[in-house]
């Protein structure tokens, strides 16, 4: 069973969908020619009501109201030292940057979204963009907690969360501050 740090799980699907995105437009682009909107301020106004909706939504997630909010969620997380599990130590950038599944699905099907209407692939960017203010909750939920929050230890329940604690900060030298 794969064991994911949470906030490395966000990160890798928003960098995967935004690849898949860049290379539909770019493919769009080819195709059709680079040429600019028809009404220069409409995509101006469009991401900037995107981005406005996306911090509300982000900041109802940093709450604990019910169906809505993240934080209890990760509040009843189980602590890894229940589960007797072994906490991985791979490194996020180099051994994994990358979810190959998930930029096939989402390049399937933004190619065809993008011949139909160019300027409809923004919609698509709704989710990358939604993952990364769940990854900055995350982070700073585990940074103001001094835990880390993991996916996949939970045999059979994968959505359910565990907590580990955050290991101790080293120095420049390697060393473990006194």
């Amino acid at each position: 069973m794969a064991v994911d740090r949470l906030v490395h799980h966000e990160v890798r699907a928003v960098l995967s969908v935004l690849a898949a995105l860049a290379v539909a437009l770019t493919v769009l682009g080819l195709v059709r020619g680079f040429s600019a909107p028809d009404r220069p301020g409409a995509p101006a106004l469009y991401v900037g009501a995107l981005l406005a909706l996306l911090v509300v939504w982000t900041l109802l997630k940093a709450t604990r109201i019910k169906w809505l909010g993240h934080v209890r969620e990760f509040e009843k997380a189980v602590p890894t030292e229940d589960l007797d599990v072994v906490v991985p130590t791979d490194r996020f950038l180099r051994d994994r940057p990358f979810s190959p599944g998930l930029f096939g699905l989402y390049l399937v099907f933004a190619r065809p979204v993008s011949f139909w209407e160019p300027w409809a692939v923004g919609v698509l960017l709704w989710s990358p963009l939604e993952w990364l203010g769940q990854a900055a909750l995350v982070a700073h939920w585990e940074r103001r907690n001094g835990l880390l929050l993991w996916r996949g230890h939970v045999g059979g329940r994968p959505w359910e969360l565990s907590v580990s604690r955050r290991p101790a900060t080293r120095t420049a030298t390697g060393a473990r501050p006194a």
